[in-house]
């Protein structure tokens, strides 16, 4: 659809429209003076005809706003040297493409709204958000390795660009890119890091990563960095314990486990995460049992801490206790611990055949899991009904 509306000339054009349109009136009355004394340039008056159709009214009052602005500098140049009329010619193609484009976009015709915004980034090509529009018209158009490109190259233009960065991890999440994915999150959340690093919850976000990653000692170095801006953010002590926990620095974890208790006492996370460091020590049995206890009153349908009072019914020598905790556990999560305890559980009491059967399950979703290959191999062979 083209934008024709009449040319500015010593009258003035709105007046051959109707006039009970409410924005139209207000067309007439704010830009008409104007528009006759100053000879308003027809980029103007397309972008005000642009307005006038506009159904979304965010948009029609962006258009309204570039109009003032074509005023103050229509009236600049009516003043002031000729050279700066020609920098104000520049300026109004460059926004007059820019809201045409926005426009088309709006009214859904992406492709004619793509060609201008072409054009915008022609007269600015260092514009970061002109190329943003333009990728995001790319995508509406199912052209995504243009629209890549066209990030990438905003990313040469501006490195440090958040909106760049949020922009492609959304392309290449809606791709299915996973690798070009992980990288740039990666990147954005670093960036992020370093920007801000007094914001705890960023640096949270970048610690996660690594956690999913299993990149523990990265992990590790972010939460440090975290709790020396903050040392009693309970969640950081909590997680920097699980971490050193994950790289063997045992007492180091249950002393960071304690160091977090003594802030908040009711922190479910780190009172099962201390509660089964006991039970697997071995030690203080009855305090761990009562600290997975409260942990659970919390969250009585989470997976790992009914896992933790099974092993502790487990440890304590109560098997019927610990079957009923260790197969609701496995009900609410799958996890290679929980299997692994079902079967030490079943070995014990010398049923060899559910013994195996969690160990194979366990191996079903976790094939390349150690602990669980080691014992199919040493309990199978007891098993006279175990099959290869």
């Amino acid at each position: 659809m083209q934008l024709k509306m009449p040319r500015c000339c010593d009258s003035t054009p709105m007046l051959c429209l109707e006039k009970k349109d409410i924005v139209l009136k207000g067309a007439i009355n704010f830009f008409g003076i104007p528009c006759r004394f100053l000879k308003f340039p027809a980029e103007g008056m397309e972008i005000l005809a642009a307005a006038l159709r506009a159904k979304n009214a965010r948009l029609r009052q962006a258009f309204f706003g570039l109009m003032r602005f074509f005023l103050i500098f229509t009236i600049f140049s009516f003043i002031f040297h000729p050279c700066f009329a020609e920098s104000k010619k520049l300026t109004a193609k460059l926004y007059g493409n820019y809201l045409k484009g926005l426009f088309y976009a709006a009214e859904g015709n992406y492709r004619q709204g793509l060609e201008e915004l072409q054009k915008a980034k022609r007269l600015d090509p260092k514009s970061i958000h002109i190329r943003l529009k333009i990728a995001s018209l790319l995508i509406r158009l199912g052209e995504i390795d243009k629209a890549e490109k066209e990030l990438r190259q905003a990313k040469e233009v501006d490195p440090d660009s958040f909106d760049v960065s949020f922009a492609l991890i959304f392309l290449y999440s809606y791709a299915q890119k996973d690798k070009e994915l992980e990288k740039e999150y990666e990147e954005f959340l670093r960036k992020a890091a370093q920007v801000k690093p007094q914001d705890i919850k960023v640096s949270e976000y970048l610690a996660q990563f690594y956690f999913y990653k299993n990149r523990p000692q990265e992990a590790m170095k972010v939460y440090e960095a975290i709790l020396k801006i903050n040392p009693d953010y309970v969640e950081g002590i909590f997680w920097l314990g699980y971490f050193y926990e994950e790289a063997g620095r045992h007492a180091d974890a249950i002393k960071m486990w304690k160091r977090a208790l003594g802030i908040d006492p009711h922190h479910a996370p780190t009172l099962n995460s201390l509660g089964y460091i006991y039970v697997e020590d071995g030690i203080n049995l009855d305090e761990a049992e009562g600290m997975i206890r409260e942990a659970l009153a919390k969250d009585p349908e989470n997976g790992a801490y009914l896992d933790s009072m099974g092993w502790a019914y487990f440890k304590k020598g109560n098997f019927k206790e610990a079957e009923t905790y260790l197969k609701k556990a496995i009900g609410f999560v799958k996890d290679p611990v929980i299997y692994e305890h079902l079967g030490d559980l079943y070995s014990k009491l010398e049923n060899l055949k559910e013994a195996v059967y969690y160990y194979q399950e366990g191996l079903k979703y976790f094939p390349d899991n150690k602990n669980l290959k080691e014992k199919l191999n040493k309990y199978g062979r007891k098993d006279k009904n175990f099959k290869k």
